[in-house]
């Protein structure tokens, strides 16, 4: 039996990970240290982590922007693993926009996977003063085209699928389309079609969790 190749797609949690701008950062405490063991008391390591839901590598659920959608714990754990499409958009630059006429190309294949995974190559810019600033964004029109497809999660390199005022968030929150945001890692995927797994906490009445995203791929 051949064993598969895991690629992960999401950005270590830690201390300096840029936050969303004006959010607070990420903070670990340590509670306990396993070299603090004594002849009279074992001790182990131990951590608090405290962060922004939408932070790093991460899951919106359509509670975020929709009142009445379903929350993280609420999302069918099938919706979060299975066939993608790997959309590769590696001209979009910064202050562009992705159309419909984009994301045609991949029809076919949107209509049998279900999730689109857009590479744009912006996880380069991770970590730089830009990352945050004028990003490409995806058009309404492109999301309708997405939900239209059957698509029923979408995956960006970018910190979100866009700006204010949100249209595209309100179509695909709006029709059941999870988002993940802040992939990295996509150029390591050689082929168009692939196993895509981002399994979120189970965090009970909210709006999105921090998640594992990864690449599944044959050996």
């Amino acid at each position: 039996m051949s064993t598969p190749r895991v690629i992960d797609l999401s950005h270590p949690i830690h201390e300096q990970m840029p936050p969303w701008p004006g959010t607070p950062p990420v903070e670990i405490t340590i509670l306990d240290q396993a070299e603090w063991t004594t002849a009279e008391q074992r001790h182990s390591n131990a951590s608090r982590l405290a962060m922004n839901i939408h932070c790093g590598t991460h899951m919106d659920a359509p509670f975020h922007f929709m009142p009445l959608g379903r929350t993280i714990d609420q999302v069918p754990l099938d919706w979060t693993y299975g066939p993608a499409t790997l959309v590769r958009l590696t001209n979009q630059g910064p202050g562009t926009q992705v159309t419909a006429a984009d994301l045609q190309p991949w029809e076919a294949s949107l209509r049998r996977t279900g999730k689109a995974i857009l590479q744009m190559g912006w996880a380069e810019r991770w970590q730089q003063a830009d990352f945050f600033d004028n990003f490409p964004v995806i058009s309404a029109e492109a999301a309708r085209f997405l939900v239209d497809c059957g698509v029923h999660l979408i995956g960006v390199e970018t910190a979100s699928v866009d700006m204010a005022p949100h249209d595209t968030h309100l179509v695909l929150l709006g029709n059941d389309c999870l988002i993940v945001e802040c992939l990295r890692g996509l150029e390591q995927i050689s082929t168009d079609e692939f196993l895509f797994c981002a399994t979120p906490l189970s965090v009970a009445g909210r709006d999105g969790s921090p998640v594992r995203a990864v690449a599944i791929l044959p050996e």
